[in-house]
């Protein structure tokens, strides 16, 4: 399934995506109307796209076991390619289609706007998986985060770059180079200033920290810097096309160092492996992941895990699940089986108390997290990233425990073109 232009989405769907899965008797009642925001348009349509398709699983598994509260669970949803639609997208969700809940929206430039626009409306925003920090400092009451800030994230990249990478290539701390690109906008700025804060913390050797806009066509002056510093560890947080494209340019141009590690988004999906075959192995991950070891997780969680992973590719032809389709359905199925149930309504104030009182431990979910939101900020105490490496083109999930798979190997990291055994 690749993503779909804007035009062809909105004939699509005019508005709203028609119950999936849902047997005769629920279609017969007033569907559960949930508001959905996400990019399936646009330069983030691929990330968009992967969540979208955790959402849909999440979805038809719940009408096909009686939808909610015995209606059947209606998806109204809003392309959101960029920040610049996000307001009016979420401004028609409430007062043209009415919603009461709004679930997105991946990218925290999205994420602001239109969650601002709910707390105005009192409507629950449930975001499952854009970080910026800023997102949960404005003391909202109706928006709740399922995912760990993006300065937790920022700073894990950092801890297993310094605890890990260095000595693993055989390298000092106090004289390792270390280089950081990011993209601009909230996620990475939030990302960038937990790991500078990190690496200042431990005395790391920080030689530079670069930002550029997503929507970059080229990357080769980023390339062409590192060249001539030749940084020894590489921590990025990119989207798909660009990281994509730095990785690219950073081979064409024979750009060496000795370990990257990538922070969600654009280094845990299949397209980056596609893109650039197995110079993707050995490359490092801090994110989130759908490739755990079950062992680690509750038995009704392990039995959801193994229901994912069959189902994921016959329901999307092929297609192997990314962690993003994994949060994706780990907030809709978390929203439409425990979270709206113990509101017993469609109320939004019954609905934000059950949110709050909702404790499940570590290991609750597909993705390895728990669930309890901080009363103040509203964020996900009991998420945390994973740290995953690619090995033969796949993401393998390394830690922390008890969810790790395996060990981290290829350090240091072989040149391009070497790396087809890691």
């Amino acid at each position: 399934m690749t993503p779909i232009s804007r035009r062809s989405f909105n004939a699509l769907t005019a508005g709203t995506v028609a119950t999936l899965a849902a047997p005769a008797v629920l279609a017969q009642k007033p569907p559960i109307k949930l508001g959905v925001l996400l990019p399936l348009s646009g330069p983030l349509a691929t990330l968009g796209n992967d969540v979208f398709r955790g959402f849909q699983l999440a979805q038809e598994w719940a009408n096909a076991e009686g939808g909610v509260f015995g209606q059947p669970v209606e998806f109204v949803v809003g392309d959101v390619p960029s920040s610049t639609e996000a307001v009016s997208q979420a401004t028609r969700l409430i007062n043209k289609d009415g919603v009461k809940v709004i679930c997105g929206s991946f990218a925290s430039s999205i994420s602001l706007p239109a969650s601002q626009v709910a707390e105005r409306n009192k409507v629950i925003y449930f975001e499952q998986g854009a970080v910026a920090d800023d997102i949960t400092k404005r003391g909202f009451k109706y928006l709740f985060r399922m995912i760990y800030p993006a300065t937790e994230l920022g700073a894990g990249a950092a801890q297993y770059a310094i605890d890990v990478m260095i000595p693993g290539c055989g390298l000092d701390l106090k004289t390792a180079k270390i280089a950081m690109l990011t993209e601009d906008s909230s996620y990475g700025a939030s990302v960038a200033e937990g790991a500078k804060a990190y690496l200042a913390k431990k005395g790391a050797k920080l030689v530079d920290a670069a930002s550029y806009s997503y929507k970059t066509t080229d990357m080769s002056s980023f390339v062409q810097r590192y060249k001539s510093m030749e940084p020894d560890i590489i921590i990025l947080c990119q989207y798909a096309p660009d990281a994509i494209l730095f990785a690219r340019q950073a081979r064409e141009a024979g750009l060496k160092f000795k370990g990257m590690i990538g922070t969600g988004a654009g280094h845990n999906v299949g397209d980056f492996a596609d893109a650039i075959m197995d110079d993707v192995n050995g490359v490092f991950n801090a994110g989130t992941s759908v490739y755990i070891n079950p062992k680690g997780l509750t038995p009704e969680a392990a039995a959801l895990f193994k229901r994912f992973h069959a189902e994921h590719p016959k329901r999307f032809e092929g297609r192997a699940p990314s962690a993003h389709t994994g949060m994706g359905f780990t907030a809709m199925n978390l929203l439409l089986k425990r979270l709206l149930p113990a509101a017993g309504e469609m109320d939004v104030e019954k609905i934000r108390r059950a949110m709050l009182a909702t404790d499940m431990p570590m290991g609750s979910t597909i993705v390895g997290w728990g669930v309890k939101f901080d009363p103040t900020s509203q964020n996900n105490t009991r998420a945390f990233p994973t740290y995953d490496q690619w090995r033969s083109r796949k993401i393998v999930t390394i830690g922390p425990e008890p969810f790790g798979l395996d060990k981290p190997v290829a350090m240091p990291l072989p040149d391009w073109g070497k790396r087809g055994a890691i």
